[in-house]
């Protein structure tokens, strides 16, 4: 089976982590969209791929959202891969957009990026995440941006 945004969904793939990890990465990040993490983050929530010293909870996921929004003002993630293992989402996906302001101590350089990366998001009962690891290609993405 197909879900509307052609990523295939398995037989037996829990549609409540496949729903909040699509709703998180289309409705709250691409739709800016950060009254959503109430009911996406539970008030645990660890992102061990955050910056050092970025809280934990909904307010460290909003950080993370809006420094990337800042840096990327037109950024938007297209999700290429979903599947879901028991309490855990992995997705698969590029973030694209322009690098308009400071990020990870580059200044902007105006240059179009597209950074490849793989969430892992673990899930509560209530289906808010309570944790997020992340494999990402900074090197590419700070080559992309001219810092290398």
């Amino acid at each position: 089976m197909r879900a509307d945004t052609g990523v295939r969904v398995s037989a037996g793939m829990s549609r409540d982590v496949f729903n909040q990890m699509r709703s998180f990465w289309e409705k709250a990040f691409n739709g800016r969209d950060l009254s959503l993490l109430d009911d996406l983050i539970a008030d645990d929530y660890v992102n061990h791929a955050a910056l050092p010293g970025t809280p934990t909870g909904r307010a460290g996921q909003a950080a993370v959202m809006e420094r990337l929004w800042a840096a990327f003002p037109d950024a938007r993630f297209e999700i290429t891969h979903l599947a879901v293992d028991g309490d855990v989402g992995i997705c698969i996906g590029t973030m694209s957009g322009t690098h308009e302001a400071e990020l990870l101590g580059v200044p902007a350089s105006g240059r179009r990026v597209e950074w490849r990366m793989c969430h892992l998001m673990r899930f509560d009962a209530d289906g808010r995440a309570i944790e997020h690891r992340a494999i990402r290609d900074d090197l590419g993405l700070m080559r992309q941006m001219g810092a290398l």
